[in-house]
């Protein structure tokens, strides 16, 4: 009886350090878990970030385009107004004779 005891107790024990070093996984495993969200938040807050920049930038392209199309369509309106209004000047010279 002291032996079977004995026995029951060293597999209580065994099972009780099986117990152990899967709490300690379990505690590890956790905490790389905790580590990974930190760093996938991280990530996601640069995504964002590049994303919003990318957005500024491509809205600030548009707007160059948009003011340089203002630009060239304004400068062909003066040239057809100028052309319009001001008739070319036909130059008369006279040539004295000597």
């Amino acid at each position: 009886s002291n032996r079977r005891l004995q026995q029951t107790q060293a597999q209580v024990d065994e099972v009780v350090d099986i117990m152990r070093v899967n709490v300690d996984n379990v505690l590890e495993r956790d905490q790389k878990l905790s580590e990974l969200d930190d760093r996938a938040d991280a990530l996601q807050a640069g995504a964002s970030q590049f994303e919003s920049s990318k957005n500024c930038k491509v809205l600030g392209l548009m707007q160059f385009f948009i003011m340089l199309g203002n630009l060239i369509v304004a400068f062909y309106v003066f040239l057809y107004i100028f052309k319009f209004f001001n008739p070319p000047v036909v130059l008369r010279v006279k040539i004295h004779p000597f």
